[in-house]
């Protein structure tokens, strides 16, 4: 017997034909002009937090949605399909248990993983059977651990001295720079940076590198600074100044010239 027709019919199309809608799409490139709109919240989301797809423009009598992973509707690639007069979820095989769609068509994601990262493509099936397609982006950013500094030597001299301090961090796909009494680290001609910027070299040391230093690492979405370490810079224990140096050269004369006249009191008395 053939199922009624008409607008009544259409509202309560059973969920294995929706299904089929769905499969019938499978490995089909999506089409440039879709009608919907995908927006992803935060399109920069922070491991561990939650990222929602929102649908936008819908259009029409709509009974059904499923998201995929990826930019193509594959059934290998469905996380779930959703129904909306039963209320009722179908997980597919990329459901990681951290995916719901919601009764709007929106898909959410808790907990969110770097490997969430990519493209996510909705379909919305209406009640005649035809669809609409349209993808989303999500980034995903991992939160850095905080880095520390090694320092070669952290009792140093003025002048007669370099020190070389090294941001340890295991994190990847970073930048790091240095920073220096609060500010941004100014390049000097005694201050090199290596080329990852994680090795700080100062040579030679002069009173004015004599500070707070802390390095800082960032990604796309966050950023972490280490300790701050108090480089402590002394003047040499063997630098003479101008009277010190005149007053050995007098205080040899004069050694000298006790000795000449002691040399030559002996001597007189001899004869």
């Amino acid at each position: 017997m053939e199922p009624p027709s008409g607008p009544a019919s259409r509202r309560h199309v059973p969920w294995n034909r929706l299904l089929l809608a769905v499969s019938l799409l499978s490995f089909w490139t999506l089409p440039t002009t879709a009608r919907l709109t995908v927006d992803t919240v935060p399109p920069l989301a922070a491991e561990g937090s939650v990222a929602v797809f929102n649908i936008l423009e819908k259009e029409g009598l709509i009974i059904g949605y499923g998201w995929f992973r990826g930019n193509r509707i594959d059934q290998r690639a469905a996380i779930e399909a959703y129904q909306i007069i039963n209320n009722s979820h179908t997980p597919g095989p990329s459901h990681t248990g951290r995916e719901t769609i919601k009764p709007n068509g929106s898909l959410v994601i808790q907990s969110v993983k770097k490997q969430d990262e990519g493209t996510y493509t909705v379909i919305s099936v209406k009640a005649d059977l035809t669809n609409v397609s349209a993808s989303g982006q999500l980034q995903v950013y991992s939160l850095l651990q905080q880095p520390s500094i090694q320092v070669s030597d952290p009792m140093v001299r003025e002048k007669e001295n370099k020190v070389v301090m090294t941001c340890i961090t295991n994190e990847m796909d970073i930048t790091v720079k240095w920073i220096f009494n609060k500010k941004q680290l100014k390049s000097a001609k005694n201050v090199f940076l290596s080329e990852d910027s994680k090795n700080l070299t100062i040579d030679p040391i002069k009173k004015e590198n004599a500070g707070d230093y802390q390095c800082e690492i960032s990604n796309i979405g966050t950023s972490n600074r280490s300790e701050t370490f108090e480089l402590k810079v002394k003047d040499s224990q063997f630098k003479l100044t101008t009277g010190t140096i005149a007053a050995i050269i007098i205080g040899i004369l004069v050694g000298l010239a006790v000795t000449v006249a002691l040399m030559y009191f002996l001597f007189s008395n001899k004869l």
